[in-house]
């Protein structure tokens, strides 16, 4: 869980007024209501989601066929959309019935069977999803600070970048089109992708996200996420990204990182520093003798002025940080430090993911099927983060209000749960109704809250695909 945000670096937000009921706020119901502006702000956000979801021209450019969708069947484009999106790990003749039961709109008496849901999931294509997501991040990047609700550190976005493996289920098409990964144990393949995210990890919600081959971590920053990253935006990196292309593309586009290099078989520049009694230095990065035709062609310059410090861990070991923050008195190695530690977020966004969301639990062995809970998935994220923002922060200020020993935040696991729930109340019914979800949902989360418990170290327990994939299948579903 990541540490409290550092009130004096984000934002500020109005302290809200809330009326206790009980001696104590933080455990027991605490009537805090949303401003009009931020639950406005959040209604419409909603309508937003709504008619991208409804329109005609959406449905024609994600549609398998020209002639799918055409009839007027039970499951309409929309309703298959949020049918995908409820209750991801549920069968399907399961999902379909609660979302009927939400929805209220049973037609002809009946729900539709599993095998009408999976003839209509296959006319949907993957790609609904991933526009979906980035029509939301846009939305709410471009509107939610007006209201304070967009966390940064002194003005500037942090994201992360990662990969995380994903076991995939193990059928002919999957095998042609991911990767095959096997260890010393007799057919003991496993079947899997490399999920790559790049993570707002103040805002704790995936801004890009793919699903592909297992491959260079640097091939999926390239080709999915470096062209959401702006000027304002500061990109955290671990190992895997220690690169010449990765800092050199950064540096062309002028984008600030902050990448942590190998101490050891790294870059002369690095192991020079590191032998040093220096703790901070400006260098100049050369390119390798890998990167001599793409210097040449004028694909990456020749060499690029970078800076590197030390941080020295509670451990006593030494960590070097490669940045493009050149300025000594703005950003000091006690900020790049604390930078460093935020990228922490987005471990902790792909274990939601894969254990709250559950997204190893594949409805479908089919490749677009595959994409689509992948990406539903992701949406989810994004949706579960836009709409209980206004809340979340009215808890935190509150519980910085009142004193209380931690500060206090919407608890993720109840608010997808809840979140569920109203999906068919926010994409399906009227206007009126989707306000009405809205507000039980705001006041819904309430409840959910969770403390942020600063300086917890759980060990990182290292597994290998077949005991990832047996955890998977006979441990997870007892906790």
């Amino acid at each position: 869980m990541p540490l409290p945000l550092d009130v004096k670096s984000v934002v500020p937000i109005p302290v809200p007024l809330g009326v206790p009921i009980g001696r104590k706020a933080c455990l027991t119901r605490t009537i805090v209501q949303v401003p009009a502006e931020q639950q406005s702000l959040t209604a419409e956000f909603v309508e937003a989601m709504r008619a991208f979801l409804n329109d005609p021209a959406i449905k024609d450019a994600y549609r398998g066929l020209p002639s799918d969708f055409t009839r007027d069947r039970c499951l309409t484009f929309p309703r298959i959309c949020v049918a995908l999106l409820k209750e991801h790990a549920r069968p399907a003749q399961t999902r379909l019935l609660h979302l009927f039961q939400d929805g209220k709109f049973v037609i002809g008496g009946k729900c539709p069977t599993a095998s009408a849901f999976y003839q209509a999931r296959a006319k949907v294509l993957a790609e609904f999803f991933h526009e979906w997501t980035r029509r939301a991040v846009q939305f709410f990047y471009a509107n939610f600070p007006r209201e304070s609700l967009v966390t940064t550190w002194r003005g500037r976005r942090l994201w992360a970048v990662d990969c995380s493996t994903i076991i995939l289920p193990d059928t002919p098409e999957t095998r042609s089109f991911y990767s095959i990964q096997t260890n010393q144990i007799p057919d003991s393949e496993t079947v899997c992708g490399l999920a790559s995210f790049a993570y707002d990890v103040l805002n704790e919600m995936p801004t890009s996200a793919c699903l592909e081959k297992v491959q260079a971590e640097k091939n999926l920053l390239f080709k999915h996420h470096f062209k959401h990253f702006t000027p304002d935006t500061i990109v955290i990196y671990d190992r895997g990204y220690a690169d010449y292309a990765v800092v050199a593309m950064h540096v062309m586009r002028g984008v600030d990182f902050v990448i942590r290099f190998p101490t050891s078989s790294t870059y002369t520049e690095v192991e020079d520093f590191v032998k040093s009694n220096e703790n901070d230095r400006i260098v100049t990065l050369h390119a390798t003798s890998h990167y001599n035709r793409q210097v040449k062609e004028g694909v990456y310059p020749a060499q690029v002025q970078v800076r590197l410090v030390k941080v020295v861990l509670p451990t006593g070991e030494i960590e070097v940080l490669m940045t493009s923050l050149l300025d000594h008195k703005k950003y000091t190695i006690s900020d790049l430090k604390c930078l460093y530690g935020k990228r922490w977020g987005v471990e902790t966004g792909f274990d939601r993911f894969k254990h709250q969301l559950e997204v190893e639990c594949f409805s479908s062995g089919k490749v677009n099927n595959i994409k689509q809970d992948f990406h539903a998935a992701v949406f989810l994220q994004v949706l579960e983060t836009i709409m209980s923002k206004a809340q979340d922060w009215l808890i935190r200020a509150k519980s910085i209000q009142d004193e209380l020993k931690h500060v206090y935040h919407v608890n993720k696991s109840g608010a997808y749960a809840m979140l569920s729930k109203h999906l068919a109340g926010l994409f399906l019914m009227d206007d009126a109704a989707m306000l009405a979800h809205v507000a039980a949902y705001q006041e819904e989360i309430q409840m959910l809250k969770s403390p942020f418990r600063p300086r917890r170290h759980e060990p990182r327990e290292r597994l290998t695909p077949t005991r990832r994939l047996n955890y998977r299948l006979y441990h997870e579903k007892r906790r």
